[in-house]
């Protein structure tokens, strides 16, 4: 009932940026390039690399109590969504690298 599950941008990344809020806390999640590495607080970012985030930077505003930040954190990994659903909201297609090269696209 409470899994999450999160697809990651070249299986390290998040595809956008996030914001979680709980108890006047407010946990912002950006979305960096891949082989940047992690930037977080211990919290945050024990919860990313659980969930296999390794290219992260995160920063909690206002109240940093500890069940806060966890309770953000996670309302703001529920609002992740993939390419998949990010290109069909937008009335696109996802097409691998491989598969535009064959039709001569990219």
């Amino acid at each position: 009932k409470n899994l999450i599950f999160m697809d990651r941008y070249e299986n390290s990344a998040l595809m956008s940026d996030l914001v979680g809020y709980h108890n006047n806390c407010k946990v912002v999640l950006r979305a960096v390039p891949p082989g940047r590495g992690m930037r977080a607080g211990p919290l945050v970012r024990e919860i990313l690399e659980m969930m296999g985030v390794t290219d992260c930077s995160a920063k909690a505003y206002g109240n940093r109590n500890p069940y806060s930040v966890v309770r953000a954190t996670y309302k703001a990994l529920k609002s992740h969504e993939g390419l998949d659903i990010i290109a069909r909201k937008r009335g696109k297609r996802v097409m691998s690298l491989a598969r535009a090269k064959q039709l001569n696209v990219a």
